[in-house]
């Protein structure tokens, strides 16, 4: 018994067609699709994602990292655009007012460092991409953005600040970025039968352990084999099943940004960018992905991963 034969992008959308595989509804033919591509060629490596996960905000720390970071990026044109990934307090909170209160006061507290720089709370894209722990309907998948009443003023304080559902997708010219926040090692790990087995490294990099990488590779591989985000037993991790397609990643997407709580991880699967930017509650780790970072022989693009870290 094993997976499924892995099947790329460029393979899978000939197969079945561009239609059949475009879940924005945004490109109608093939002709629509290279003149995004010519546009991408001219313009798309001025692009760039910088990606937190685990970001605490109730943490002063996480707070004075922010604030290190974003002053690292203020004079960049374009600006990157910052996706923040939960959870955003290191322990869930109560449903009563003092932890409604303290959600609030988080995110105001975000506003305000994101406020000191008025060209990025004007122009800057910050996408925010819910935890486990972050209030809403929790436990399954995929949940939907944090409530309004928890983030009005970050939102009237940032005029481009998105706060998405969990699994999200954003389209970067031709390019379909899946970012997804889940403890997915863990839950992998507790209803494995088998160790995982030792395949060839070659093309893994990251900053954990040798034991790490090998569960992230792993995890990244049976998603992507399997074509969801989670090929689990249904009381493990409930679905809606309506939304079902959300968790879908037939054909592979262009990236899959995982956030979870292990090392940070890259590795190109099958053209596939996987990456983990690790805990940027621990140790200010973060990652910096460019989508388009070079072209080659005219028309063949190259992304580029850097692992960076607040210190």
């Amino acid at each position: 018994m094993g997976n499924p034969i892995v099947e790329n992008r460029s393979n899978a959308i000939e197969a079945i067609g561009l239609q059949n595989t475009d879940i924005f509804h945004s490109i109608g033919s093939l002709s629509e699709l290279q003149k995004l591509r010519q546009q991408e060629l001219q313009h798309g490596q001025d692009g760039t994602f910088v990606i937190l996960s685990d970001v605490h905000l109730d943490k002063p720390t996480v707070i004075e990292n922010i604030d290190k970071m974003l002053d690292g990026y203020k004079d960049f044109d374009p600006l990157p655009i910052f996706v923040f990934m939960g959870n955003f307090t290191s322990k869930p909170l109560s449903g009563a007012a003092d932890g409604t209160k303290a959600m609030m006061s988080y995110f105001e507290d975000l506003a305000s460092v994101i406020g000191k720089y008025p060209r990025m709370a004007k122009e800057g894209r910050f996408v925010f991409v819910p935890g486990r722990n972050d209030p809403g309907i929790t436990g399954v998948l995929p949940r939907g953005p944090i409530p309004k009443y928890f983030t009005s003023a970050l939102r009237s304080r940032v005029k481009h600040a998105l706060f998405t559902s969990n699994p999200c997708r954003i389209r970067y010219f031709t390019k379909e970025i899946v970012f997804f926040r889940d403890d997915l090692v863990s839950k992998l790990r507790r209803h494995s039968l088998l160790e995982p087995r030792d395949d060839d490294d070659d093309g893994v990099s990251g900053n954990g352990t040798p034991g790490d990488l090998k569960l992230s590779r792993h995890a990244i591989k049976t998603v992507l084999d399997q074509g969801h985000l989670s090929p689990l037993p249904l009381p493990a991790s409930p679905i809606y099943w309506q939304w079902d397609h959300a968790l879908r990643l037939y054909p592979f997407p262009d990236a899959l940004v995982l956030g979870d709580r292990v090392g940070q991880f890259y590795e190109n699967y099958e053209e596939c960018d996987a990456v983990n930017p690790g805990a940027f509650s621990e140790g200010g780790h973060f990652v910096v992905y460019t989508p388009i970072a070079a072209v080659e022989d005219g028309e063949v693009t190259k992304s580029d991963v850097e692992f960076s870290q607040i210190e």
